[in-house]
């Protein structure tokens, strides 16, 4: 925990010394290879957005600029480690952008650096109840426009069927002379079909 703390402390890490792309070394303080012609700033980004969502799934929509957001947010929290609200803020933070599965994964990882850890146990368990929250409204809200046709589709073939026996009615009343009354009934069904068409408009 200690030298997971130091690392965000010193802001531990190299940059590279050769390009990303081809291994050719770099000239100081030159972003673009001179070998390759790679811009090395937007390579190592694509490459960091990447990794991350090889990483971590359900953060896809994230660009480069929040994921590095979110890292630095992390490592104020990990360098804060028993201060609830840094934790608390990072997390709403996280469900803000729709990252919670990055603040899943990394309580995860905590962990399994120390399973006895109950705070990330406790923030764990919080960022995931969030989550299947999320996803359960996610999944059981429908938009208005997706029900609708679906109704108006059905009433569309009701008002059909009816139009049809309705007409059929009435010619089968007008030329059978014993059947006179299928003529009222045939007008009822294709009364019913118009009102049917006219409640879909």
């Amino acid at each position: 925990m200690d030298e997971y703390q130091m690392e965000f402390e010193t802001d531990f890490g190299q940059s590279y010394h050769n390009c990303p792309a081809c291994g050719k070394e770099l000239v100081v303080d030159k972003d673009e290879c001179f070998s390759c012609g790679v811009v090395v700033s937007r390579l190592k980004d694509r490459l960091y957005q990447r990794k991350n969502q090889d990483q971590i799934g359900g953060i896809e929509h994230l660009s480069v600029g929040e994921l590095k957001q979110l890292d630095r947010r992390w490592k104020q929290v990990v360098v804060n480690y028993h201060d609830q609200n840094a934790h608390h803020d990072f997390i709403s933070y996280c469900q803000r952008i729709g990252a919670l599965p990055f603040a899943v994964h990394h309580y995860t990882k905590m962990l399994d650096i120390d399973k006895e850890d109950d705070i990330a146990e406790l923030m764990r368990k919080q960022a995931l109840s969030r989550l299947t929250f999320q996803f359960a409204t996610a999944q059981n809200t429908q938009k208005p426009e997706e029900i609708v046709p679906r109704a108006f589709t059905f009433l569309k073939w009701i008002g059909a069927l009816l139009l049809f026996l309705g007409a059929a009615f009435i010619v089968i009343g007008l030329l059978t002379p014993n059947a006179k009354n299928l003529v009222g009934l045939g007008a009822a069904l294709c009364s019913l079909a118009v009102m049917t068409f006219l409640y879909r408009r």
